[in-house]
């Protein structure tokens, strides 16, 4: 996914923990990975209740065509999207959105279209079913 916009209060820049390193992104086309921050400000995987929000793995990234370029980088600071639109979210496959899903976080950085009891809902797809509309916390959790 490409983002679309995001609006100077939607985003921060935050370092990730070195526990982080060299993990893959978890869903979209794989360059998508759900986060929050850990006791010593380092940003972590996400768990059900506690996403703050979501970072593009492949973010700087040149080279696109090495399979590694989706993996997280430790210590590397990352854009932190808690409010942003992102394109192209039909391409995903893990797991596939459509028009009207409603986003979830699950476990290790991961999202569903379901929610489990307690999961933080990051957002909504259009109703093209191409464009993910980010908003963190705005809609109930499940």
């Amino acid at each position: 996914m490409k983002v679309d916009q995001a609006p100077e209060g939607g985003k921060a820049r935050m370092i990730a923990d070195a526990s982080l390193d060299g993990v893959a992104g978890a869903w979209g086309d794989g360059d998508m990975y759900c986060v929050t921050v850990n006791a010593s400000g380092f940003l972590v995987a996400a768990a059900i209740g506690d996403a703050i929000g979501v970072i593009k793995t492949d973010e700087g990234r040149e080279t696109t065509s090495d399979g590694s370029h989706k993996n997280i980088i430790g210590g590397r600071k990352y854009t932190v999207f808690s409010r942003a639109e992102f394109v192209e979210a039909d391409i995903g496959t893990s797991p596939a959105l459509a028009a009207g899903d409603q986003v979830f976080v699950t476990t290790s950085g991961d999202v569903l279209t379901t929610g489990a009891v307690g999961a933080r809902c990051l957002g909504w797809v259009d109703n093209t079913g191409k464009r993910l509309v980010l908003d963190v916390g705005l809609l109930p959790n499940a």
